[in-house]
């Protein structure tokens, strides 16, 4: 997985491909992010919902596919007293992430390779294997990260 800790001070950051923002903002909110019929787990279809709504926020100029200034802004960023090597790091991860993603590396990720990339996380969690990706399951892959404890 291309999850990554950059330590900064006392701060934390913690830089997940994109293919994890849609599971640990469900986590943090409780899956309601993502659980949009509210029945507790997130479904296939809905995660696949919440891949389109997070495509469609990095897509900035609507033109359909995500370039690198686009994916770099879209990610978390650092806290103000960053070091320039933090500043560093969180580049080099991001750019990994984007060419991991542009499976045809063309310089853009289309909807279907942003997609493509992120299905294998749902399964991945889903480890009892019901097309569902419950709290339970969440709290099992993450620990409490995201609900005010836990750490990597």
């Amino acid at each position: 997985m291309f999850a990554r800790t950059i330590a900064t001070g006392r701060r934390v950051a913690i830089i997940c491909g994109a293919g994890l923002v849609l599971v640990t903002a469900a986590q943090a909110a409780g899956l309601t992010s993502a659980d949009t019929n509210h029945d507790g787990k997130i479904s296939r279809a809905e995660a696949n919902a919440a891949q389109d709504r997070a495509f469609n926020k990095l897509d900035t100029n609507g033109d359909g596919q995500v370039d690198a200034k686009e994916f770099d802004a879209g990610q978390p960023g650092l806290p103000a007293d960053a070091t320039a090597q933090d500043k560093k790091r969180r580049h080099q991860i991001i750019s990994s992430w984007f060419k991991h993603i542009d499976a045809n590396g063309n310089g853009e990720i289309s909807r279907s390779e942003y997609r493509k990339a992120l299905t294998p996380y749902f399964d991945k969690l889903d480890t009892n294997g019901d097309g569902y990706i419950s709290k339970e399951e969440l709290q099992q892959a993450f620990g409490n990260r995201g609900q005010g404890g836990g750490s990597n």
